[in-house]
């Protein structure tokens, strides 16, 4: 299937798919299913800055603060992006998409910017999930629902300027992932 969509049509540069969305959305497991399916390469942009820096990101953010980790972050999108060969999918930090730099680097390599949309008490309550029983929360603000609903209000807007929105509300990885599989096909159709 991944002759269907890969190349972008400028003169082979390989398609790249970058999925954002809040925390909880679902951009690592529907990443993973979508490079699966398109047989696509896959990045999960938080795995790699964590690998680069040998410690968490929670860690970065304690020790070095966020506008620190967004230096970081942004340094490992621009390398994420050169070393782009083969189509892959990307899978952002839920603050990612926010930064006018990041955008921008996206828009230069041409990446089809892909929002899961999952209402908030959805994302709530997988966040909630997914950290129970785990002395370090990967996602300390699952437990201040109130910063959790005002941060995520707060990046709704950048999300939407993605250059597609995907409902990804109650539904299963692979499902999201034939659907943006499909979206992606009748774009390349066009």
């Amino acid at each position: 299937m991944s002759d269907a969509v890969g190349q972008s049509g400028d003169g082979g540069r390989p398609q790249v798919v970058a999925l954002t969305g809040f925390m909880g959305s679902g951009k690592t497991t529907v990443g993973r299913a979508l490079a699966a399916l398109l047989e696509w390469e896959f990045v999960d942009l938080d795995a790699m800055i964590e690998a680069r820096e040998g410690r968490a990101i929670r860690e970065i953010f304690r020790s070095e603060g966020e506008a620190e980790f967004r230096q970081i972050e942004q340094a490992a999108l621009r390398e994420c992006l050169a070393g782009c060969v083969h189509p892959t999918v990307i899978a952002l930090g839920g603050g990612t998409f926010v930064s006018v730099r990041n955008k921008r680097l996206l828009h230069e390599a041409r990446a089809c910017s892909i929002f899961l949309e999952v209402p908030v008490e959805e994302l709530l309550s997988r966040c909630a999930n997914s950290a129970e029983g785990e002395a370090s929360n990967p996602r300390p603000l699952a437990g201040d629902s109130k910063e959790f609903r005002r941060l995520q209000e707060e990046r709704l807007p950048w999300y939407r300027r993605a250059n597609l929105t995907i409902d990804a509300s109650g539904k299963t990885a692979e499902e999201i992932a034939r659907e943006i599989a499909e979206l992606l096909r009748r774009r390349i159709a066009k």
